[in-house]
């Protein structure tokens, strides 16, 4: 294979001299029942490109990046991204070690010229550094690579729970007058779990280019752990195209329970529907006495799509479940009364 070039490899030095390396990004990543989930990387074009050229250069799906990015599913692959957009781009993440990586991919080949660090800064946004993909690929010396060759590069992730609950991991670079506290507020969570989470414990001390793991809310599903696509974890605004193509599911914050309907009407989609004849997405009834026919997975030996009748899972209806209304709730407010009276006259003896 021909060598790196001495005059790129001259200029990449003379790049280390003069260039801030960015800090390694290190996602604690201590997953056990979880082997694998998918994050996202808040990624900016450094150029113009395409939604193609894009899915390429990371090696997932079109579909997956319209869906990360709310994009209508219609759009063409060869829509303009311009230079300075953020893309969403959703990776599947594994835990080694107490670290979360990207799960085999991407895998990028060296072109004529290329530098590590050019790689890291100019086509992966530096979400990864030169020293951190030299480190992944087994290579003693930065300066040399080949023409060709195959690095991986690991881009970071997580598969933690935090605060006990399922989040999906967003890297997020912080950009020139960013603060913690903005940082929580754009993302939906708070500073002090913020801090917590990336091993900050002066706000003030956030840098540049720094590398944060932004926790997103994800929205709770009806999804069987034993269908294939049971570690679905979608934030708000976002939507999955799954079950082989055959079912939508999105995610709003208005309720933060996965909404799935067909994707497609194509027969060879079979599924099943849910007591009262309802087929998937359908609700009966109103207000918190509603019932859903909401997705449950599917099989792939012997395709099929299943489904469950799941009741209004909203705050309100929630809250209000706990207390019991009609005569019900008479009696209840009678034995609570009775009980109230005893105790008060127990205290005065």
């Amino acid at each position: 294979m021909k060598s790196f070039p001495y005059t790129s490899a001259f200029l990449f030095f003379l790049l280390g001299c003069f260039a801030t390396v960015s800090e390694a990004a290190t996602f604690t990543c201590n997953a056990t029942t979880t082997a694998s989930c998918q994050s996202i990387i808040n990624y900016v074009s450094t150029n113009a490109s395409t939604y193609r050229n894009i899915s390429s250069l990371f090696q997932v799906s079109v579909s997956s990046i319209l869906g990360a990015n709310n994009i209508p599913t219609a759009t063409p692959s060869t829509t303009t991204v311009s230079a300075g957009s953020i893309v969403k781009i959703p990776v599947p993440c594994r835990c080694t070690n107490g670290i979360g990586r990207s799960d085999s991919i991407p895998i990028y080949t060296v072109q004529s010229g290329d530098g590590l660090d050019a790689i890291a800064r100019y086509k992966f946004d530096l979400f990864v550094n030169y020293t951190e993909i030299a480190a992944a690929n087994n290579i003693s010396d930065p300066n040399k690579i080949d023409v060709g060759q195959k690095l991986w590069i690991p881009l970071p992730c997580s598969c933690d729970l935090v605060e006990e609950n399922k989040v999906v991991h967003l890297a997020y670079k912080v950009a020139s007058g960013n603060t913690v506290e903005g940082i929580a507020a754009q993302f939906g969570t708070n500073e002090s779990t913020l801090l917590q989470l990336n091993g900050i414990s002066d706000p003030k001390s956030l840098k540049e280019e720094q590398i944060l793991d932004v926790p997103l809310q994800a929205c709770k599903s009806s999804i069987n752990e034993t269908s294939p696509d049971h570690g679905l974890l979608l934030p708000n605004g976002t939507y999955a195209i799954t079950a082989k193509s055959c079912v939508k599911c999105s995610c709003s914050s208005s309720s933060y329970i996965l909404d799935c309907s067909l994707a497609s009407t194509n027969s060879s989609c079979p599924v099943n529907k849910c007591s009262g004849n309802l087929t998937l997405g359908d609700t009966s009834g109103t207000g918190c006495n509603a019932i859903t026919c909401a997705y449950s997975g599917y099989t792939d030996t012997s395709f099929k799509i299943l489904t469950t009748s799941a009741p209004n899972q909203s705050s309100s209806c929630k809250s209000s479940a706990a207390w019991p209304t009609g005569p019900i709730a008479s009696a209840w407010m009678k034995l609570v009364v009775s009980l109230h009276l005893i105790f008060i006259s127990i205290c005065f003896l």
